[in-house]
């Protein structure tokens, strides 16, 4: 019985689908780890401080990753060794531009504000570019990889930075010597580690930089314009509530609404993990012109999402107390912390359609239906935050405010989408519904999986099921 399990597990764990999702887990449950020894090692306001860094990190990052990722694996996914090898040249050529002109914005922001007594400006002006530049190659060996669809690599590097981080923590905290700096340093040495690697094995590919071209740039730049828009704006959603609470409540309430947000990784784990597997697939699919195929995934990968996360969601909202406790420790017993996770946590049930809506929008060629998506709903949210903290002065405000911002992208992308493709929730649902019930059933040997009408959605992951 134990040898027929691990025949049918053992070609799941070699799938791509669970190589992605396994890339996403790691990094996660090495950030709640890492987030959970900073809370227990440095005050509350310098966890403030240290949240509003790695916001704004994150930011930058969805910069250069918004102008480059997907359009990137547009162009490269399936082509020629000369293609392949002439977009990723450049795609070097714009990720050392971008990476270069912010360096010079964190430059001058360090010399401008040099003498400022504000402890978060002083770290962020002081080390943005650095770090930019020290994540640079292994930004653009997880592009490669993933265009390759290596996400056994991918895994690999995740793995390795985000565990010397947590190693480096361990270490000041079994020292006696943690600090905000020192915390700093050791982000920056694991990431500078990480890069090294990608570069030694030759996945960053940086000598494919001779062989860019200006019309591959031109290219790859002109999707990028509307793309980054979309990724700045997402990242600029889920960081504007942090930014909006230290401005008009200070960072002491950043630390408590980020402990509550670092458990909304049970959502975001597996939506990025699906949405890394299936941009490829629906790119393919689109690029050989076959549109109902194009909406069957979405209905299949949204629909499933859907469902796997309804027993999560009511998991996490009944429990809320626990994870929370975990994360933070006693200090934030008490807190808002629980009641903001569970607020945020019955609006997800919305974000499985929502993100692939919206990721099928630029599949589509229709990246500026997207933007205009993501900042309406940034605009709502904002609007919606500013007048919730001045009217009420409470955290509770800026989770409650985040209802409309959900509903308003996820009416407008649902509405946008169905100009170009036959959707409907009803068929969403329903679809998702079936796809879960035949892999369950199909997994542990109830049904035969070439009798259903999910057959086709992955030939790479479920025939392997089926050897």
């Amino acid at each position: 019985m134990k040898k027929l399990f691990f025949t049918k597990l053992y070609p799941y764990l070699r799938s791509n689908q669970f190589l992605s999702l396994a890339g996403n887990l790691t990094v996660s449950a090495m950030s709640i780890v890492s987030v959970s020894l900073l809370f227990r090692a440095l005050p509350v306001q310098d966890i403030g401080m240290w949240v509003i860094f790695n916001t704004t990190i994150g930011l930058a990052d969805s910069f250069r990753a918004g102008f480059l990722t997907t359009a990137f694996i547009r162009a490269c996914s399936g082509a020629t060794v000369q293609r392949a090898t002439e977009v990723i040249g450049s795609a070097w050529a714009i990720a050392l531009a971008i990476t270069g002109a912010l360096g010079l914005l964190s430059l001058g922001s360090w010399i401008t504000l040099n003498y400022t007594p504000d402890g978060g400006a002083m770290l962020l002006t002081r080390w943005f570019g650095v770090v930019l530049v020290a994540t640079l190659p292994y930004f653009m060996a997880a592009c490669v990889l993933q265009a390759e669809m290596r996400f056994d690599r991918i895994l690999y590097i995740r793995l390795l930075s985000q565990g010397l981080f947590v190693l480096g923590i361990i270490g000041l905290m079994a020292t006696g010597t943690a600090s905000l700096e020192r915390v700093m340093y050791c982000y920056l040495l694991a990431s500078a580690i990480t890069s090294l690697l990608t570069l030694a094995l030759g996945w960053a590919r940086p000598s494919s930089l001779a062989y860019r071209t200006s019309a591959c740039i031109r290219e790859l730049a002109h999707f990028g314009k509307y793309s980054v828009g979309s990724y700045v704006g997402s990242s600029l959603l889920r960081s504007s509530d942090t930014f909006l609470i230290n401005f008009l409540l200070g960072p002491a309430p950043v630390a408590v609404y980020n402990l509550a947000s670092r458990f909304m990784e049970l959502i975001d784990i597996p939506l990025r993990s699906f949405m890394a597997t299936a941009i490829p697939t629906l790119s393919a699919a689109f690029n050989q012109k076959r549109l109902p195929e194009v909406a069957r995934l979405l209905r299949k990968h949204a629909g499933m999402l859907t469902w796997i996360f309804v027993p999560v969601i009511l998991g996490t909202i009944i429990l809320a107390d626990i994870p929370v406790y975990l994360i933070g420790g006693a200090k934030y017993r008490g807190t808002e912390a629980a009641n903001l996770l569970r607020i945020s946590m019955a609006i997800a049930i919305l974000y499985p359609i929502d993100r692939f809506v919206g990721v099928t929008l630029d599949v589509v060629n229709q990246p500026r239906l997207n933007l205009f998506k993501v900042f309406l709903m940034l605009t709502v949210n904002v609007v919606g935050d500013v007048t919730a903290i001045l009217l009420f002065h409470s955290i509770y405000g800026v989770a409650v405010a985040s209802l409309p911002t959900a509903i308003t992208g996820f009416v407008f992308g649902y509405f946008q989408l169905r100009k170009f493709l036959p959707l409907s929730i009803k068929d969403i649902l329903s679809t998702g519904f079936e796809e879960l019930r035949t892999l369950v059933r199909v997994f542990f040997g109830k049904d035969s999986l070439k009798s259903s009408t999910a057959i086709g959605t992955q030939p790479d992951f479920y025939s392997r099921i089926q050897e």
